[in-house]
C-alpha cells in the first residue's frame, strides 16, 4: 500500500511539475499560476501545495530542470572535446544556444529570485555550482598553478561575461551582437578570459 501511495505522489509532483515548465516555456515566469498548473496538470490546488509549498518553490524546481537541461546540454557538446580552450568556446556556444533555444526557461532561472529573507536552498546552490564546475576544470587546465580561490573568482568572472554577452544580445540591446558576428566574438571573449 506505501508504494502505490509513494508512486502516487512522485507522479502528480511529476505531472505539476511538468505543467510549470510546460507555462514557462510557453509564456514565461509570469505564466507560473499554482490555480492554472493545478488545472493543466489535473489536480486540485490543494494538491499542488502538498508538493510545492508556494510558487516559489515551484520556480525553484522548474529552474532546478533548467539547470540540468544546460548542464547535459554542456556535458555532451565537451565529451570529445580535449583541448581546454576549445573547450571554454564550446561551452559558450552550448550556452549561448540553450540560452536562444529555451530562451523563456533561461530567463526565468535569472529572474526569479526568492523573497528577502527566504534562503536559497542548499540543493538549488550546489548545482549553480555544479555547472560552474565545466568552467572551472578547462580553466584549471590551462593554468594549473592558480589558486582555488583565485580559480574560483575566474570562473565565475568568465560565466558572468558570457551571460552578460549573451544577455544584451538576446535582448536585442542596442550594444548586443546576432548571428555569426555573435558566435565569433563569444570566442574572442574566452580566448581574452582564458588568458
Amino acid at each position: 500500500m506505501a508504494g502505490v501511495q509513494k508512486a502516487k505522489s512522485e507522479e502528480t509532483h511529476r505531472r505539476v511539475l511538468e505543467a510549470a515548465i510546460a507555462a514557462v516555456e510557453a509564456g514565461g515566469m509570469e505564466a507560473v499560476n499554482i490555480r492554472k498548473i493545478a488545472a493543466d496538470a489535473g489536480y486540485s490546488v490543494g494538491s499542488v501545495y502538498k508538493h510545492f509549498a508556494d510558487q516559489d518553490a515551484l520556480l525553484l524546481a522548474v529552474n532546478s530542470v533548467t539547470l540540468g537541461r544546460i548542464k547535459d546540454l554542456m556535458a555532451s557538446k565537451v565529451e570529445t572535446v580535449d583541448e581546454p580552450l576549445a573547450r571554454l568556446k564550446v561551452l559558450a556556444l552550448a550556452y549561448l544556444a540553450f540560452a536562444r533555444d529555451n530562451r523563456n526557461l533561461w530567463m526565468t532561472l535569472f529572474s526569479h529570485h526568492l523573497p528577502e529573507g527566504k534562503a536559497v536552498p542548499e540543493w538549488h546552490i550546489q548545482e549553480n555550482i555544479a555547472l560552474l564546475g565545466f568552467i572551472a576544470a578547462p580553466l584549471r587546465e590551462l593554468d594549473p598553478s592558480m589558486m582555488e580561490e583565485d580559480l574560483a573568482a575566474r570562473t565565475r568572472t568568465a560565466f558572468a561575461a558570457v551571460h552578460g554577452l549573451v544577455t544584451i544580445s538576446l535582448e536585442a540591446r542596442f550594444v548586443g551582437l546576432s548571428g555569426e558576428k555573435l558566435e565569433q566574438e563569444m570566442n574572442f571573449l574566452v580566448e581574452r578570459l582564458a588568458g
